[in-house]
C-alpha cells in the first residue's frame, strides 16, 4: 500500500523500516539487560544481608522480605526464609 501511494515520495521504505526495527530492538535489549542486572543486584544484596546479620539487625525492608517469603512459599513446600520473623508476629 505504501509503495503504491507514496512511491515518488519515499525512497528505501524497507531500509528505513529495518533500521528503525533494529534500533528499537537494541534499545529494548539494553533496557532488559539493565533491569535484569538491577534485579540480580537486589537479590545479591538480600542474600548478603541474610548471611551477615542477625534477623533483628538486617537492613532488608519488611515488604521485600515478605515478598520473598510469599514467593518461596508458593513455589515450594519448604520452610520460610525468615522463620524468626514469623514467630515474632504471633
Amino acid at each position: 500500500y505504501m509503495d503504491q501511494m507514496f512511491a515518488e515520495d519515499l525512497n528505501g521504505l524497507y531500509i528505513a523500516t529495518t533500521l528503525t526495527f533494529l534500533a528499537s530492538y537494541a534499545t529494548a535489549e539494553m533496557f532488559n539487560e539493565v533491569f535484569g542486572m538491577s534485579i540480580s543486584t537486589i537479590l545479591q544484596c538480600f542474600v548478603t544481608d541474610e548471611e551477615m546479620h542477625e534477623p533483628e539487625d538486617r537492613f532488608t525492608p519488611d515488604n521485600l522480605a515478605e515478598t520473598i517469603d510469599n514467593t518461596q512459599q508458593s513455589s515450594s513446600m519448604s520452610k520460610f526464609v525468615h522463620p524468626q520473623k514469623e514467630k515474632n508476629k504471633k
